[in-house]
C-alpha cells in the first residue's frame, strides 16, 4: 500500500516565514528606520539607486509576486523599467508605511492564508514556476534588495540605524 503524502502539512510555511522574517537578516522596520525623506531619496555618488529606489522596486516585486501566488493574473511588466516605479523625498514616508504593509501581508500569506501545496503552478503560463519556487525567489529578490539599503545608508554613513547594527 503506497502512502499518500500530505504536502500542505509541510515545514514550508516555517522556512518562508523564516526567509523574511526572521534568521539571519534585520527587521526591515529597523533597517529604514531613522531616515528622513531627503535622506532616503537621495544617490550616494557612485551607487545607482537611492534607499526611497530600491523599497519602491521591492515593493513592486513582493505585491507582484504574492499576487500571483494568491492566484491572481500576472500584471504585464513588459519592461524592467515597470518594476522600477519612481518616488521622489515626498513620497518616502507612504512608500515606508505601505512597503511595511507590504511585508506584514506576506507575513499573513505565508502563515494563515497559503492553503495551496507549493509545489503547484501559480498561473496558466507560469508552467516554469510553482507557488513554493516564486515566494523562494522573493525572497531572495528581498534580501538582495535591503543588503543594498544597508549599502546606500552605510554610503551615505547613515549606518547603523537607531536600533543599532543587527548583531547576535
Amino acid at each position: 500500500m503506497t502512502q499518500q503524502l500530505d504536502y500542505t502539512a509541510s515545514p514550508a510555511k516555517d522556512i518562508l516565514h523564516h526567509l523574511f522574517h526572521s534568521g539571519s537578516f534585520m527587521n526591515p522596520a529597523a533597517l529604514l528606520e531613522g531616515l528622513t525623506p531627503e535622506q532616503a531619496s537621495t544617490r550616494p555618488e557612485g551607487l545607482p539607486h537611492s534607499v526611497a529606489e530600491v523599497v519602491a522596486h521591492t515593493h513592486f516585486w513582493l505585491n507582484w509576486v504574492v499576487n500571483i501566488a494568491r492566484g491572481g493574473t500576472p500584471i504585464p511588466t513588459p519592461h524592467a523599467a515597470v518594476g522600477w516605479p519612481e518616488v521622489d523625498a515626498v513620497g518616502w514616508e507612504q512608500l515606508r508605511a505601505d512597503f511595511l504593509e507590504v511585508m506584514g501581508a506576506h507575513q499573513t500569506f505565508t502563515q494563515q492564508e497559503l492553503d495551496r501545496p507549493l509545489f503547484t503552478t501559480p498561473h496558466y503560463g507560469w508552467e516554469k514556476h510553482s507557488v513554493g519556487s516564486a515566494l523562494a525567489d522573493l525572497a531572495v529578490h528581498t534580501a538582495h534588495h535591503l543588503g543594498q539599503v544597508v549599502t546606500i545608508r552605510q554610503a551615505l554613513k547613515l549606518w547603523p540605524p537607531p536600533a543599532g547594527p543587527y548583531t547576535w
